[in-house]
């Protein structure tokens, strides 16, 4: 009886069998993770400036390359929004409203996996 309890007390205690991260992929999110960027438009056209680097220029346009992706289709809105002149705490409601709305966090979030995962892969076949 002790001999299967010990046997089931080590098949849980271990960790079920997943497959590895892949550490670039990881290491290079991570990095994204704390790169900050801005936005403007410029003459009808959107730009970004890296304000925070992350000391890899191609990962920095990733941040930059998804930030004008999925700002550009509500642009026009906030820049109205900002010139409103609204009160502080109303400019940031309606502004929150319009992110959450546009679902900007989801469109950030799979533009920057989509731009990892394409680097990785770029940086991978130079290796071969």
């Amino acid at each position: 009886m002790e001999v299967l309890v010990a046997a089931l007390a080590i098949s849980v205690a271990q960790p079920a069998v997943t497959p590895p991260a892949d550490n670039e992929i990881v290491v290079m999110g991570n990095k994204l993770r704390d790169w900050r960027g801005s936005w403007k438009m410029r003459k009808g056209v959107m730009t970004c400036k890296t304000k925070r680097s992350t000391g890899d220029k191609a990962i920095d346009a990733i941040g930059c390359d998804a930030m004008v992706q999925c700002f550009t289709p509500i642009a026009p809105r906030f820049t109205a929004l900002e010139a409103s002149k609204l009160p502080k705490d109303e400019l940031n409601r309606q502004a929150n409203t319009l992110l959450n709305d546009a679902g900007i966090g989801d469109c950030l979030t799979a533009t920057r996996e989509a731009g990892i995962a394409a680097l990785v892969a770029a940086r991978r076949s130079k290796r071969s």
